[in-house]
This record gives structure tokens, C-alpha cells and sequence, in this order.
């Protein structure tokens, strides 16, 4: 019973090990070499949920280690995670990817991207926002998920922008109305005072 137990913890340590070794095994390093500034460092490689590329002025060489007569420093790579399906779903190898942009619809056990969530009034019915997990941050919570292929399209929210634009173009001309109205007042004042001088100077010379 003993044998048994230990066997299962061992299983599952090893199954919660996975995701990080093969992370392991794909976030690869390389040296490069600023000949400049004769300085050398070591920097972490892309793998398929992050694009890395080396700060400008660096050139990648195939030694395991600073050759002589250059420095060797901590520089660091230009990264940027990826908006990738694969890279965004539980379980992924790799890096976390872009995943800001994750929603999900349960009921239809599908994921999808949309261009921006910040700029979503509100989704299409059944569809959320991923919620965060553990290890994968923002991510589909699903391998047996469906991807959609085009992103996910926020019709409410570009409703909402073209009402604010019709409303801000009656409110303009509102504006525009009432100040052509003012002028109008404004004129027919000084033409009223104008006229009332005039028939008083008249009366005078009578």
C-alpha cells in the first residue's frame, strides 16, 4: 500500500514537472560579442512563445563562453512574447505568450484573440475574458478548446464610438446654431439702436 502511495506522489510530481522541463530545455542561451566596446554576455534565445533579438551592436558567436580580451557583462535580450494560439493555451511548452487578449466561451468550449480587450465595450454573449491561471497566466483553460482563425469582433464597442461621434457632430452644430443666432441678436440690436438715434435726431430738426 506503502509502494503504491509513493508511486503516485512520485507520478504527479512528475506530471507538475513537465511544462517547467520542457521550458528547460527550449529556453536556450547564446554568447555574443559587442566589438565596440570589446565587451561579451551571455543572452536567452527565442523559442516558440517569445521573439528575442539582441540589443544593437551585438553579434552572436557559436563559443560556450567569452572568448579572451573581451569583458563579460550582463546584458540582457529584447524580447517580446508572441499573440499565438498555441502559446496562450494551458499546458504550452515554452514562455507565456501575449495572452492579454484571451477570451473564452465555455458553453461553446472555444478561444479566441481579440485586437484589444481595453477597447471592448462588451463581448458577444457567453464570451469572458480568460481568467488567470497558476502557470500560464491569461490563457485558454482548455487543449480540447477550439481556436477561432479570425479574431474575436467587439461589434458593440465600434457602436458605441460611432454614436459618440454622431453625438459630438449634433452637439457641434447645436454650438454653431446658437452662436449664428447671437450674431443675428446682435446685429439687429445695434441696427434697432441705430434706427431709434436716427428718428430722435429727425424729430429734433422738425
Amino acid at each position: 500500500m506503502k509502494k503504491n502511495l509513493v508511486s503516485i506522489i512520485l507520478a504527479l510530481s512528475f506530471i507538475t514537472l513537465i511544462p517547467s522541463a520542457i521550458f528547460a530545455a527550449t529556453a536556450t542561451s547564446k554568447y555574443a560579442l559587442n566589438e565596440q566596446t570589446k565587451e561579451c554576455s551571455e543572452f536567452f534565445t527565442s523559442d516558440e512563445c517569445i521573439d528575442c533579438q539582441f540589443p544593437s551592436g551585438w553579434q552572436i558567436i557559436e563559443e560556450s563562453q567569452c572568448p579572451t580580451g573581451y569583458k563579460e557583462i550582463k546584458k540582457n535580450s529584447v524580447c517580446l512574447p508572441k499573440k499565438d494560439s498555441f502559446c496562450c493555451t494551458v499546458q504550452h511548452s515554452g514562455a507565456n505568450g501575449d495572452c492579454e487578449d484571451v477570451v473564452v466561451n465555455e458553453v461553446e468550449q472555444k478561444c479566441a484573440f481579440v485586437e484589444d480587450i481595453n477597447k471592448c465595450g462588451k463581448l458577444p454573449q457567453n464570451w469572458k475574458q480568460a481568467e488567470e491561471t497558476k502557470f500560464w497566466g491569461k490563457a485558454c483553460p482548455s487543449l480540447d478548446y477550439e481556436w477561432l482563425n479570425s479574431p474575436l469582433n467587439c461589434a458593440v464597442k465600434i457602436i458605441e464610438k460611432d454614436n459618440n461621434h454622431n453625438q459630438q457632430e449634433i452637439n457641434n452644430s447645436d454650438k454653431e446654431k446658437k452662436s449664428n443666432i447671437s450674431s443675428i441678436l446682435g446685429i439687429s440690436a445695434v441696427i434697432i439702436i441705430f434706427l431709434t438715434i436716427l428718428w430722435f435726431f429727425l424729430i429734433k430738426r422738425r
